[in-house]
């Protein structure tokens, strides 16, 4: 693009950043017909929710990670998962961008072992595709409801999430959710399929649903589990942590604990035996592009590798917004929190654990969703292997986020990765990091529409239904 190309030029809506609720709001703007100017500081799409392979994960990490965000990267090359980590990329990001991976990692004076595990991974680089963020789709949720309403489920393909397991105590163990599973179950006494056959009749059935609802809204969730169904142990924690997936320690009311149940009862059926679907080649970052496709189809212009320089209100309440390429005028202005100038980190923490498996632990051809529960908290961990196209054959990726600092959940992490893995692979590569919510200045962004970080559930519909929120409240027709 020619020096100055933008200037002058006016939008009615300037789109910065190209995460998942960014880019659904820039599809649906100019979907209604608005000129969109969609802008990303950085070479690639997905913003947050962005998917690199490996070589490109350690660029990101000293090249384009947000250092507020998250402050440093721990990367543990082999070894076990208690060990000090190999290397830790850390401080503000360097604009050394054309670099090669081994040159990067160069003052780290790393041992020639792990040196020649590195470049043993680095010959299948384009194999792995590492999501930052990785999550979900519910089969019956928001998220998929609008791929299907915006006719773009072409451009991109998912795998079902097959099986589901709680991790507790020591041991992990395979959890029936279909009808089907749970008759099949050999996990499950009599009683206790019984039991659980009578909780998803009720949440299947609208009239029982709507009784339920009315008559136990004001009591607590786990007390109406535990009075009404009877569900004690191994089965309560199945279904408070890994189905309606509440924090340890949390309290939901009867009411959203069952809305949460009869959603996930819903999604079954669906596209099969299923609750999720799992995005193929990183499925955050591939349905991000999608939305951007669609806004570009309908009249959407796109720059990546873009800086913004300032943004400034103007006379005729309007935004002036200084790029590499010129200054462009905007009636409406959306952007990701971290393109914010003053943005601090605030105390709300997801602390990430990424471990790329020498082998499969928890099948060859299969994606499945997990929980580990002990006294300090919930984990959630995400299993992938070559099925969804995200890693080299026989190789898994195993990924875990819970609440909190690194300092204070790395312990859970570990102890919640080594029990789903129960000895049956080996870590290649681990990383470890923070992602922190930003706290942004509202004087400073007076009028400016601020999208918000992914969280740490395990599904995109909260990023759906706050993109949905912006569109009605700002650009419904």
């Amino acid at each position: 693009m020619v020096s100055n190309e933008l200037d002058g030029m006016q939008f009615d809506v300037v789109v910065l950043g190209t995460g998942l609720e960014e880019s659904i709001i820039a599809s649906e703007a100019a979907a209604g017909g608005k000129s969109v100017l969609h802008v990303d500081r950085n070479p690639y799409y997905g913003g947050s929710n962005a998917c690199f392979s490996l070589s490109k994960m350690l660029e990101w990490a000293f090249c384009h990670r947000n250092c507020c965000q998250t402050p440093s990267v721990e990367v543990l090359v082999g070894g076990q998962l208690t060990d000090a980590p190999t290397f830790v990329i850390s401080g503000e990001a360097s604009d050394q961008h054309d670099m090669d991976t081994l040159q990067r990692l160069a003052p780290f004076e790393l041992s020639p072992e792990t040196t020649e595990k590195l470049q043993a991974m680095l010959k299948n680089d384009r194999s792995y595709m590492i999501e930052l963020v990785p999550k979900v789709v519910f089969c019956r949720g928001e998220l998929t409801e609008m791929l299907i309403s915006c006719e773009i489920g072409e451009y991109v393909q998912f795998k079902g999430v097959a099986h589901s397991y709680l991790a507790h105590n020591g041991t992990i163990e395979r959890i029936p959710e279909s009808k089907e599973d749970i008759f099949s179950s050999t996990s499950l006494s009599l009683i206790e399929k019984r039991k659980l056959m009578r909780l998803m009749t009720m949440v299947s059935d609208n009239t029982l649903y709507t009784h339920i609802l009315d008559k136990y809204s004001d009591t607590q969730f786990t007390q109406l589990l535990q009075d009404k169904f009877k569900l004690s142990g191994m089965l309560l924690d199945a279904v408070l942590y890994l189905i309606v997936r509440v924090n340890r320690g949390d309290t939901i009311s009867s009411r959203e604990g069952c809305e949460r149940l009869h959603k996930y009862v819903k999604s079954i059926g669906r596209y099969g035996r299923m609750a999720y679907l799992c995005g193929m080649y990183g499925g955050g970052s591939e349905i991000s592009q999608s939305f951007c496709r669609l806004c570009a189809v309908s009249g959407g212009t796109y720059i990546l590798n873009e800086k913004v320089a300032a943004i400034e209100s103007t006379a005729e309440n309007e935004f002036s917004v200084v790029l590499d390429h010129g200054t462009v005028r905007a009636k409406q202005i959306v952007m990701s929190p971290d393109y914010t100038s003053t943005a601090v980190p605030k105390d709300q923490i997801v602390s990430r654990a990424i471990c790329i498996l020498d082998n499969t632990c928890l099948g060859d051809d299969t994606t499945a969703l997990a929980s580990y529960v002990d006294d300090s908290g919930v984990v959630s961990l995400l299993y992938v292997t070559h099925s969804t196209m995200t890693v080299p054959s026989g190789q898994s990726i195993l990924y875990a986020w819970v609440e909190g600092s690194l300092e204070e959940t790395r312990s859970l992490l570990t102890s919640a990765i080594q029990t789903t893995i129960d000895s049956k692979a080996s870590p290649l590569l681990s990383i470890f990091m923070e992602s922190h919510e930003l706290d942004v200045s509202e004087t400073e962004l007076q009028g400016i529409i601020v999208t918000r970080a992914p969280d740490a559930t395990v599904d995109l519909d909260s990023a759906a239904l706050s993109a949905q929120h912006v569109v009605s409240t700002f650009f419904s027709k």
